[in-house]
């Protein structure tokens, strides 16, 4: 049992009351500290508990390079759009009047496909928008990842092979009328996905580019998509990570070309050209989102800033309440002081006395409470204490015998039971016989040793006959 005791880590200790009402000692100023202080903190809780509902506590963030093998890639969306750029009402568009044709042309393994016609539009206030089907292949090769199938817009003359039975091409003037035309370009939109870090929403976004159009020359553009690969820890306490890739960037290369070299590298009377691929090196992007044990070290750095102010809240209750013992203390050695009644000022100094309802001069009462307390300052010393109690030990001593001292040890206030009165006869004669022989034998020995000279114990043998008989009494 012991062993259990040793072990229990919860023990309390004792603690001596101030008074009859309280332990510790605690003050009004205390109390509204306290309850300000709690208030500031269940605020601020609540303050950071909405931050986190409403997703305006922003996730740590953390960046890696990272190869991928584009498994996770989303290519549902829109990627690049093409366009033919009116800055006027009046142009002409070469690929509403089959001057132009869009057409895509997908690589498989460095083999071109046979081209065809972008089939998928749309038409916007800005114009048609010609959007192809995006289409790529990855293979691993000596443990290196590589793009496979990859991805050509030619912007071509027209021909009729390509159009239905019942279009045909532009007729030459209207050629020659477009190609006099200012400003003949061709429009590239390309869309980016990447992640709100606010809440891991998707968001879009889109640059521009332009390619430019002439009989004479062949314009070429080269897209490397760049991807990236997030990983969202959204979980509160326990849980899985989230995984999006999207392509968030892309780099451009631009070329110009004569439309002859265009013409036999692509097989086709390709003025415009548009390469779209992957970009070798991705990234890897980690969004931490606060969990509980964030919120709550959050929450616990302002708390325990706020409840600093408990130090001077401290040294405030520990000046009243020394003021408190100090008085009461007093109040003890003069009993007349409990009815002074003082009026301080806003820093505490006294400035108004009264005793018995009549005024005293201030300079002389707190003359004589510095005095005092100082006086009182002293008893309340722990040492002092054990030498006062040491001295009262002595003063006693001298004027009592030890054996006296023994017998308080048994000295105390008599328990009146009912029961313990109704059993008072049932003492039995015998015992009262063997108290009064065993005084008997006591004054025999009183007068042997008095006969011997014996003083000292003659006083104590007339004690303890004493006791004896008023027990006999008793009972």
């Amino acid at each position: 049992m012991e062993i259990l005791k040793r072990a229990d880590f919860f023990g309390v200790p004792f603690v001596q009351n101030i008074d009859q009402q309280q332990t510790k000692y605690k003050s009004i100023i205390g109390g509204i500290l306290t309850i300000t202080i709690c208030v500031l903190s269940l605020s601020y809780s609540f303050w950071v508990a909405y931050l986190w509902k409403t997703n305006q506590m922003n996730p740590k963030i953390s960046r890696e390079n990272y190869i991928s093998d584009y498994s996770l890639l989303d290519l549902s969306e829109d990627v690049i759009r093409v366009s033919y750029w009116k800055d006027y009402e009046n142009k002409i568009d070469p690929f509403t009047n089959n001057i132009l044709l869009p057409l895509v042309v997908y690589a498989n393994n460095n083999q071109l496909t046979e081209a065809q016609v972008i089939q998928n539009h749309t038409t916007t206030s800005f114009g048609d928008f010609y959007i192809p089907n995006m289409k790529f292949g990855f293979a691993y090769v000596d443990n290196q990842i590589f793009t496979t199938n990859e991805m050509y817009i030619e912007v071509v003359l027209c021909q009729e092979k390509y159009l239905r039975p019942d279009e045909k091409c532009a007729s030459p003037e209207l050629i020659e009328e477009f190609f006099s035309q200012a400003n003949n370009l061709i429009l590239l939109q390309f869309y980016s996905t990447t992640i709100d870090p606010r809440d891991g929403s998707k968001q879009r976004g889109y640059q521009e580019y332009f390619l430019q159009i002439e009989q004479q020359y062949c314009y070429s553009v080269y897209i490397f998509f760049k991807t990236n690969l997030f990983e969202l820890q959204k979980y509160f306490l326990f849980g899985t990570s989230e995984y999006k890739e999207y392509i968030v960037d892309a780099q451009i290369q631009t070329q110009t070309s004569s439309f002859e070299y265009c013409q036999k590298a692509y097989q086709n009377d390709v003025i415009g050209a548009v390469f779209l691929g992957m970009k070798g090196t991705q990234e890897k992007t980690i969004l931490e989102y606060p969990r509980l044990g964030d919120l709550l070290a959050n929450i616990g750095s302002i708390v325990s800033i706020l409840f600093m102010i408990k130090y001077m809240i401290m040294f405030l209750n520990e000046y009243y309440l020394n003021q408190k013992v100090l008085k009461e203390l007093i109040s003890f050695y003069y009993p007349e002081f409990k009815k002074i009644e003082l009026k301080k000022n806003w820093y505490g100094k006294i400035v108004q006395v009264h005793f018995n309802q009549m005024e005293v001069d201030a300079n002389n009462f707190r003359k004589f409470f510095n005095k005092v307390s100082k006086q009182m300052q002293q008893k309340l010393n722990y040492l002092n204490l054990l030498y006062e109690i040491s001295r009262l030990y002595f003063v006693i001593r001298s004027s009592k015998f030890r054996n006296e001292f023994y017998k308080s040890h048994q000295i105390g206030i008599k328990i009146n039971f009912p029961q313990y009165k109704d059993s008072e006869t049932l003492v039995s004669q015998s015992q009262k016989k063997l108290l009064k022989i065993i005084v008997s034998q006591m004054k025999m020995m009183q007068k042997y040793y008095l006969k011997q000279g014996i003083i000292q114990i003659k006083i104590m043998i007339q004690f303890q006959k004493r006791y004896i008989t008023k027990q006999i009494i008793i009972i």
